[in-house]
């Protein structure tokens, strides 16, 4: 946890670019061809829990990957606050787990949280788009050039989220 004068965590850097990330990518193993990595774009927020929820549609090639093998990770990074930053020195963040459909009892507060995030999302009352959360199991932080650390996900989800 972070002390008055002291650098943030790996932990906490990877909570706050996972907190205020609204998109990111989605890498999922492939049905065809098999085992294939798979990387979409997708919108999602950080729950208080620290795992992503996410609205996906059944037509989605990601959603099709999911219902074979849930192994996912979800990669999100710090906004470009300088048209002159090298990307490649912005920091950022991979979470990786297992990612499942929200369960009916908890969709009514999956919906509002989404929304809260993404107001513009009209689409997550379609009949083909489902709530889905990602599991955090690992994290790997990269801070940019030099700066990176595996994080323990338990560290993770218990971060400080507050200015550091």
């Amino acid at each position: 946890m972070t002390t008055l004068g002291s650098e943030p965590t790996a932990a906490e850097h990877a909570r706050r670019i996972a907190g205020a990330a609204r998109e990111g990518f989605l890498a999922t193993l492939a049905v065809d061809p098999p085992g294939t990595p798979f990387g979409s774009l997708v919108a999602f927020v950080l729950e208080p829990s620290a795992r992503p929820l996410l609205c996906l549609s059944d037509l989605a090639e990601h959603s099709r990957n999911l219902s074979v093998d849930s192994r996912a990770s979800l990669m999100a990074v710090e906004p470009n606050e300088s048209d002159h930053t090298d990307g490649l020195a912005r920091g950022r963040v991979t979470l990786l787990g297992t990612c499942h459909r929200v369960p009916d009892n908890d969709l009514v507060g999956a919906r509002a949280a989404y929304l809260a995030a993404h107001p513009e999302a009209f689409y997550v009352d379609f009949a083909d788009f489902g709530f889905y959360r990602l599991h955090v199991e690992q994290v790997r932080w990269v801070g940019g050039f030099g700066a990176m650390n595996w994080v323990d996900a338990d560290a993770y989800a218990s971060a400080s989220i507050s200015a550091g």
